[in-house]
């Protein structure tokens, strides 16, 4: 049997629906009606003179319609909805994989400086230690002088 709370979950769907199955309806003989299963019915036996109980059987078959219609949408919804997430799930691996890989480049690249910086200082080890002394005497000189200003 139809309820008060499923006319009025679908009433918009509904009502174009019984105006298309009872067209001897009026669209205004209609109004007021959200929900109120016993004087919609009322309303169209006066007007058809149908029976009662063909009437709320025909209401109820286009009421589980509506709900098959809404639960397929529903079901349609929530794969679109999963589909976008396992998109962005995949949109997200590939940028944090390329996120790794620059990564490894760079770590490999300041690896390969500092194994040539320790070859450069085991070949030349007293060089090294010159301009190491070169670099801090003038940074020394530099510092020096900025604060006497």
């Amino acid at each position: 049997m139809v309820t008060r709370e499923e006319i009025r979950g679908h009433w918009n769907e509904l009502r174009g629906r019984i105006e298309q199955r009872w067209s001897q309806l009026a669209p205004h003989d209609l109004d007021e009606l959200e929900g109120e299963t016993d004087q919609i019915v009322g309303k169209i036996q006066q007007k058809t003179g149908q029976a009662k109980n063909e009437i709320r059987q025909e209401l109820d078959s286009l009421v589980d319609d509506l709900s098959h219609s809404a639960a397929c949408a529903t079901e349609k919804l929530g794969e679109s909805f999963d589909s976008a997430v396992n998109k962005t799930k995949e949109q997200y691996r590939h940028a944090s994989d390329a996120v790794q890989e620059q990564y490894q480049h760079v770590n490999e690249s300041v690896q390969r400086g500092y194994r040539q910086a320790e070859q450069s200082l085991k070949k030349h080890p007293v060089e090294s230690v010159a301009v190491a002394f070169g670099t801090g005497l003038i940074a020394g000189v530099i510092v020096s002088l900025v604060w006497k200003r």
